[in-house]
């Protein structure tokens, strides 16, 4: 299977590009397209898949409406109808879309090495959800307070506009560098996502260029699991709706209970 070149690999802010198909099959009953090379995000990692278009040169539309990446590493674009292999098309992904991803994504790193930094807490799993996001902890417990802390130690380095790279190095070099996280099985390069003098992690995943563009990061709930403690958090303009969405319960409750909120 011929490997799809990942253009996000590199920039996580290209939203258009142009592409090949080189095979259109049914999968799972539904029109899948397999490219050359790609800007659209298959879910993995904990993050959810791009949604998008692929323009077709007669300048229809088909819609993309999930993205998976199976285990030869082949990524497929589940579409709203087959295309012909062989065409050229043009992609472009939901920018907004991406743009919250990277949020909640680069986010989830701050907090993480947050939580670090402060307890020595390390994070065991991530999710991204439509309207939150969650991070299981290595913790038997975490207090209102130390939750209060990483959210403030978080939102002081977005504040601050750390710049945010990405580094591509041999499983020997990451080990040297310290990395917060290592995948359990890896061949070959690691693209590793460096914050500026904070956190160093391996991830696949779509970031900010600096800390700046994550906003606000607004830690929600705190509950005990069975492999830690699980934090929900929403970062950005997520945070933003979500703050007003709270503030607008609050008034009309207090306004039943003709009380200040």
């Amino acid at each position: 299977m011929p490997a799809t070149d990942r253009l996000y690999y590199h920039d996580s802010f290209l939203s258009s590009f142009d592409a090949q198909v080189l095979e259109c099959a049914e999968r799972g009953g539904r029109p899948a397209v397999l490219l050359d090379r790609t800007t659209f995000y298959p879910t993995s990692g904990g993050q959810a898949h791009d949604t998008g278009t692929l323009a077709l040169e007669d300048e229809k539309e088909v819609a993309i409406s999930e993205v998976a990446e199976e285990e030869d590493g082949s990524i497929w674009h589940f579409a709203s109808a087959s295309v012909s292999p062989g065409q050229k098309v043009r992609g472009r992904i939901d920018r907004l879309r991406r743009r919250d991803h990277m949020q909640q994504h680069s986010g989830q790193h701050v907090l993480s090495a947050a939580f670090v930094h402060l307890f020595d807490f390390p994070t065991a799993s991530f999710h991204m959800g439509a309207e939150s996001c969650t991070i299981d902890l290595a913790a038997k417990a975490l207090t209102p307070k130390q939750a209060a802390e990483a959210e403030k130690l978080a939102n002081e380095i977005v504040t601050e506009n750390r710049a945010v790279s990405i580094n591509f190095v041999s499983l020997e070099e990451a080990q040297k560098l310290g990395v917060r996280k290592l995948p359990p099985k890896q061949t070959g390069e690691l693209r590793l996502i460096d914050i500026a003098d904070f956190d160093l992690t391996a991830c696949g995943g779509t970031h900010v260029r600096s800390t700046g563009q994550i906003g606000a990061i607004l830690l929600r709930k705190i509950e005990n699991v069975k492999q830690g403690v699980r934090v929900e958090f929403v970062c950005g303009l997520r945070a933003v709706g979500t703050a007003r969405q709270d503030y607008a319960t609050l008034t009309e409750a207090a306004g039943l209970l003709s009380t200040h909120i």
